[in-house]
């Protein structure tokens, strides 16, 4: 396996696996936090999974840069990935609303990109997205990458609060807001499932390493789920 080391800040190891995001690199950072966790117990550090990377941030009073650098050395030297595809990933199915409604930017991406709103919606929900990393608020889970043809920028100028539950795009990527925040994707409709709740064991639904696929359903359906219809302000 190939990877590199960086030094991170006074206690941190930033470990890169890769230079660019490609199918299974999530499942296979998943793993490998796993094996690291297990095998580093004795120290207890944490470990952060990115796009391509794992940060470990450790204890200074359990260990110093070099001797954690040697042990990684030997464990990376042993580690095999175990053979495993992006469709061996964990799927989560989320429902979606696509409409205006509740996806303001919904008619305006079509027309930037030259499709109906029934093809946006055909082309979002087509594919198996890959959970790359979690950031911005919790929960807030970063999908990739969704099809050439809807590579959208961000907006120009970011939304005071986006619902939560609001499915957005940006660039080529794609995401679902869990908390009523601040946000500058461009919003496509809205899933009535809870992403995030500090009461569940695993407060955070979507994890990296899983998969994700949205799945259109009409207005009456995602009432019928909890769904709401709360307007959202425009930039």
């Amino acid at each position: 396996m190939q990877y590199k080391l960086y030094r991170a800040g006074l206690s941190g190891v930033l470990l890169v696996l890769a230079d660019q995001v490609t199918p299974g690199l999530s499942q296979q950072l998943r793993q490998l936090r796993e094996y690291l966790l297990e095998q580093l117990a004795d120290i207890q550090p944490q470990l952060t999974p990115s796009y391509t990377s794992l940060l470990l941030e450790y204890d200074l009073l359990q260990t110093d840069h070099q001797s954690l650098l040697d042990r990684l050395e030997t464990l990376l030297v042993d580690w095999l990935p175990p053979p495993s595809t992006l469709q061996d990933a964990p799927l989560v199915q989320l429902p979606v609303f696509y409409d205006p409604q509740v996806g303001p930017d919904l008619q305006r991406v079509a027309s930037a990109c030259n499709l109906s709103i029934d093809e946006v919606i055909q082309l979002h929900s087509s594919l198996d997205y890959e959970v790359c990393a979690l950031g911005f608020a919790p929960g807030f889970a970063y999908l990739s990458l969704t099809p050439p043809a809807l590579s959208m920028p961000r907006l120009g100028q970011p939304r005071a609060v986006v619902p939560a539950g609001s499915v957005a795009l940006a660039d080529r990527q794609t995401a679902v807001y869990p908390q009523d925040t601040p946000g500058g994707w461009n919003l496509l409709g809205r899933t009535p499932v809870k992403l995030f709740d500090r009461m569940r064991d695993s407060p955070s639904l979507l994890q990296p390493g899983q998969r994700v696929q949205f799945v259109p359903i009409d207005q009456a359906e995602f009432l019928r789920l909890g769904g709401s219809l709360t307007q959202v302000q425009q930039p």
